[in-house]
């Protein structure tokens, strides 16, 4: 019997985000309407009840919706399995890629799906915040023009996940900015070495709002969000230093399978990029954890289907 083909798949990726998993995964289904598509959940490292806060919607939702947990808490690794695992992956049309923690508004799937028919050149989209930082009309000014990928809302042709998984392309676990990797890779059409970065390969869908999870000073789990934030921050800047002189030098092959190994490879032979005056503690602790950070046990790396 042939697989089932949706039009749309949409990968939802989520960890410790039980206040707004729900919200989130209703967005989508009020987004899909009446089109044949399917939802799947990959929860992540949650210990907050996620997975239970999804369960619990799932039955009221308009379209069919699978739920998976990684009890390692990696999102990189999560893409990658979806990517790979066909038991993640169905065949599909257009793959978009949600954060478990926005909300999307009800014309985001069907006015990006609209747009990359519109742009055949283009193999990824992303959509617009309607708040946040990242609202501002520079900002989405930015986004519209191309060359960005959101990591909250994005799609993918289904051509450019093929050619990616065809060539044995993945993202190393453990890299926070996985999704400015897949960018990355969209712009250079996969190839760091023979095609330019074009902007115009990524582009921005007006329509396609998402809403982020606003934080409050005022409440001790935002500031540490924050903090823990900021520290990650710090990490994607030595990830990014690292990532530039391996896809620079022998592509996207040549990168390793762990993200540690890149960012100590990389210290090994380069000093530590340049922050400022207020980033330094954090740029510190992102170093510390960095050295302190142990190989995940591969049985925390593989999925287990949810209800």
């Amino acid at each position: 019997m042939a697989p089932e083909r949706y039009e749309w798949q949409i990968a939802v990726f989520c960890h410790n985000e039980r206040g707004r998993i729900a919200a989130c995964l209703r967005s989508i289904s009020a987004a899909i309407g009446s089109r044949r598509a399917l939802i799947t959940l990959i929860v992540n490292g949650s210990t907050d009840g996620s997975e239970a806060a999804a369960l619990a919607v799932r039955e009221d939702l308009g379209a069919p919706a699978q739920i998976f947990r990684i009890d390692h808490a990696d999102k990189s690794n999560a893409i990658n399995r979806f990517l790979y695992d066909r038991t993640f992956r169905a065949e599909a049309g257009l793959y978009f890629f949600v954060d478990g923690s926005v909300t999307i508004g009800t014309q985001a799937l069907a006015a990006t799906a609209a747009r990359l028919a519109a742009c055949p050149f283009a193999l990824a989209a992303t959509g617009v915040a309607s708040n946040g930082r990242t609202a501002t009309p520079r900002q989405q000014a930015a986004i519209e023009a191309g060359g960005v990928l959101r990591g909250q809302f994005y799609a993918l042709r289904p051509e450019f996940i093929a050619r990616m998984v065809d060539g044995g392309l993945r993202l190393p676990i453990g890299l926070y900015r996985g999704d400015g990797l897949l960018n990355s890779m969209a712009a250079h059409d996969l190839d760091a070495l023979g095609q330019p970065w074009t902007a115009s390969r990524l582009i921005g869908v007006a329509e396609a709002t998402f809403e982020i999870d606003a934080l409050s000073m005022f409440r001790p789990r935002d500031l540490r969000r924050q903090f823990n934030r900021k520290i990650r921050q710090m990490r994607g800047r030595l990830e990014n230093a690292a990532v530039k002189q391996v896809i620079y030098a022998g592509g996207y092959a040549a990168l390793p399978m762990f993200a540690d190994d890149l960012i100590r490879e990389f210290l090994a032979a380069n000093p530590v990029p340049p922050v400022s005056l207020a980033d330094r503690p954090f740029m510190a602790l992102a170093l510390r954890h960095h050295r302190a950070a142990s190989r995940p046990d591969a049985e925390r790396l593989r999925p287990h289907r949810i209800g």
